[in-house]
C-alpha cells in the first residue's frame, strides 16, 4: 500500500520574512550572549574556559532555533534566493556547530579538572602559609623574656604595625603571654574559616555541572548535524517540505507539487 504524501507548506512571503527576521534575531542575541559573558577573552584560564562553555551550552537553543527558522522560512517562500543562499550558508555552519558542541565536552572535562586542581592547591598554600605564621608568632610570644623583647619579635614579623600598646607594655609577661597567644588562637581560627569561605569549591557540584553540558552538548550536536544534512532524515519528501532539498531544483519541486494537485483533483 502507497504511503500518502504530505501536505505540502502552502507559500506565504510575508510569514516567510517574519522567520527571517525572527531567525537573524535570536542568532545576534546568541552571539551577544556569547560575547557579553566571556570578554575579556583569558584562553589558557580554566575558569574562562567553564565560562565559555556553560554561556555556549546556556544559549545555545537560540542559536539552535535560529538556523531552524532560516529552512522554514524558505518552505513558505521557496522562490527566493536570498533565503536559499542564507539556508546553504547555515548548513555549512551548523555542521561547524555540531563538531563545536562535541568538542566542549573534552574542553569542560580539562578545565573541570584543572580548575578543582589549581582551587586546591591554592586552598592548601594559603592554610600552610597561615599555620607556618602561626607557629613563628606563638614560638616568639612564648620564647619572649620581656615585653620590649616582644614588641621587637611582633614588628619583625608582622611589621611596625604590631607594635604593643602602652597597657600592654606595662602588663606583666606572664599575663601578657597568655593574652596574646589566645588572640592569636583567635586570629588563626578566623583566617582558617575566611580561607574555606573563599575555597568553598564543591566538587559534586562541578561533576555534575560537567555532565549537564556533556548531555546538553550531544543534544545539541545532534540538532544541528541533522540541520546541516549529515545525519540520515527519514524520507527525502520530509526534508523537502523544510527546504533541505539538495537534488530537486525548486523549478522540479514546484512542478511535482502542481502535478500531484492536478492528480488529486
Amino acid at each position: 500500500m502507497q504511503s500518502k504524501s504530505p501536505t505540502p507548506i502552502s507559500t506565504d512571503p510575508s510569514l516567510a520574512g517574519v522567520l527571517e527576521a525572527l531567525s537573524l534575531a535570536l542568532l545576534g542575541i546568541f552571539l551577544a550572549a556569547v560575547v557579553v559573558g566571556t570578554w575579556p577573552p583569558k584562553l589558557l584560564d580554566p575558569q574562562w574556559q567553564l565560562g565559555l562553555t556553560a554561556d555556549l551550552i546556556n544559549s545555545g537553543s537560540l542559536a539552535l532555533v535560529g538556523a531552524l527558522l532560516t529552512p522554514l522560512a524558505l518552505a513558505f517562500d521557496p522562490g527566493s534566493d536570498r533565503l536559499r543562499a542564507r539556508r546553504n550558508a547555515f548548513r555549512r555552519w551548523a555542521l561547524a556547530a555540531a563538531i563545536g558542541f562535541l568538542l566542549l565536552i573534552p574542553l569542560q572535562v580539562s578545565a573541570g579538572w584543572r580548575f578543582y586542581r589549581t582551587v586546591s592547591s591554592n586552598a592548601e598554600q594559603q592554610s600552610s602559609e597561615a599555620a607556618g605564621k602561626l607557629a613563628e608568632l606563638r614560638q616568639s610570644i612564648a620564647t619572649a623574656a620581656s615585653t620590649q623583647e616582644l614588641q621587637a619579635r611582633l614588628q619583625q614579623l608582622a611589621g611596625n604595625n604590631a607594635s604593643l600598646t602602652s597597657t600592654q607594655l606595662r602588663t606583666p609577661i606572664d599575663q601578657l603571654r597568655q593574652d596574646l597567644l589566645a588572640r592569636a588562637d583567635q586570629a588563626a581560627n578566623q583566617l582558617q574559616q575566611r580561607i574555606e569561605a573563599q575555597s568553598s569549591f564543591k566538587p559534586d557540584r562541578l561533576f555534575k555541572e560537567t555532565i549537564r553540558i556533556a548531555i546538553s552538548a550531544l543534544f545539541y550536536a545532534a540538532g544541528f548535524a541533522y540541520l546541516s544534512g549529515a545525519l540520515p532524515r527519514k524520507g527525502q519528501r520530509r526534508g523537502v517540505a523544510f527546504g533541505w532539498r539538495s537534488r530537486i531544483s525548486n523549478k522540479e519541486y514546484l512542478r511535482q507539487l502542481s502535478g500531484e494537485k492536478k492528480s488529486g483533483g
